[in-house]
């Protein structure tokens, strides 16, 4: 029974998939284990809530600039693999250079580093996860990858707690340390791409020479998707400030990474099954209800105070991140030509990226001029405006 339940688990998954899924749980065990200190490290050399939302946003939409390019070449030149070598790569050589950060700023400028190397691997990688899977499955194959990403987001904050608890005091160096062993899968990620991954070629596929000549081809269906996606991140916000709101409550490191954790596991457990469910049922009505979810998810947290508020919030922030992101991209798929589908990913990653400045800096003031309620009521009135305009924005099939 238990290896049926596999094999239909498995059932549209590609060997490259699944590849490219373990590299994504080793990176994500890398990035997750400084991901949930790096708030804490940035208050502990004195950073404030606006110039900590002005370092994600920058790194964000720095990075995401080359998206939208590294997805156009590798369509192409029908080559994937080699954006997804030197991006996780390029993120890897980054990771030990936090150790070395003294100040907010120098951290800014690592951050948009290591978020480089995201900006050239992002749209290639998932433009090969659609060119590896039946199209009938791109909801289940997407999900099945942040399912794994969002493992790794799980083992690393737990690899994290054993060197908080034996520091006789946490301080920036303990930090320091962490950022320092992040390293090692990261690197491991890297040698499985140029062991194990294979490059999926398409057959008669037309790509246009130039950027601006084949956007047109894009149609009113992705245009309009790209609008929702737009206004919904410009007020997503930020995992740091669900941090920052745990901290504010009074609770400890290890508590907070504990609340980590199981945001994540709450990822993991509701990417594949809201991907199926989109392949399913449609992209829309699925991340209606993602959005929906973000709205509680906010109202949770602008109110809580306590520590089983503040699980169910980070519970609900996951359970909305599983049930948006891998639909998402399984979305901009399905609305896109073959041979400009790296191109439509790259757009939709680099309109992400692009709004997360502003979208930071306005949390961040908000936070510190308002407080943390704020911040959050921002998100949600954000999260009601799309729910509202991707029912209305088109009434196609997906």
């Amino acid at each position: 029974m238990g290896s049926v339940r596999k094999g239909r688990l498995m059932a549209g998954i590609s060997t490259n998939v699944l590849i490219l899924g373990i590299v994504s749980l080793l990176t994500d065990a890398s990035s997750e284990m400084i991901y949930p200190i790096m708030p804490l490290f940035l208050t502990a050399i004195g950073a404030t809530g606006t110039l900590i939302g002005l370092i994600e946003g920058a790194a964000e939409t720095t990075a995401s600039l080359l998206k939208v390019a590294s997805g156009w070449y590798s369509d192409r030149y029908q080559r994937r693999k080699v954006f997804l070598t030197s991006g996780y790569g390029l993120s890897a050589l980054s990771k030990p250079l936090f150790a070395l950060a003294t100040t907010a700023y120098q951290v800014l400028g690592i951050r948009i580093v290591e978020r480089v190397g995201k900006g050239i691997r992002s749209a290639p990688r998932d433009a090969l996860i659609a060119d590896s899977t039946p199209r009938e499955s791109w909801g289940k194959a997407f999900g099945f990858h942040k399912a794994m990403d969002s493992t790794g987001a799980v083992i690393g904050p737990l690899l994290v707690l054993p060197v908080l608890l034996a520091a006789a005091a946490v301080t920036a160096d303990t930090y320091r340390l962490i950022f320092l062993l992040s390293t090692i899968p990261a690197l491991a990620a890297v040698a499985v791409i140029v062991l194990f991954v294979k490059e999926v070629r398409a057959k008669h596929v037309e790509v246009k020479r130039r950027f601006l000549s084949g956007t047109p081809l894009l149609g009113k269906e992705f245009w309009r998707l790209i609008a929702v996606v737009t206004i919904f991140y410009l007020g997503e916000v930020s995992y740091v400030f669900f941090i920052l709101k745990a901290q504010a409550a009074g609770l400890d490191d290890v508590n907070i990474i504990l609340l980590y954790v199981l945001f994540n596991l709450m990822f993991v457990v509701t990417a594949i099954p809201s991907g199926t469910l989109s392949d399913r049922f449609g992209r829309r009505p699925v991340l209606a209800v993602s959005f929906l979810l973000f709205a509680a998810t906010c109202a949770v947290m602008a109110l809580a105070s306590e520590l089983w508020f503040l699980a169910l919030g980070f519970v609900l922030f996951g359970v909305y991140k599983g049930s948006s992101e891998g639909v998402f991209k399984a979305f901009v798929s399905d609305v896109s030509p073959k041979g400009l589908r790296g191109t439509a990913l790259g757009i939709f990653h680099t309109c992400v990226g692009m709004v997360m400045l502003p979208g930071g800096l306005i949390a961040g003031l908000l936070w510190d001029d308002m407080g943390p309620w704020a911040t959050f009521a921002y998100g949600g009135v954000l999260a009601m405006t799309s729910v509202i305009l991707l029912l209305l924005l088109g009434r196609g099939k997906h």
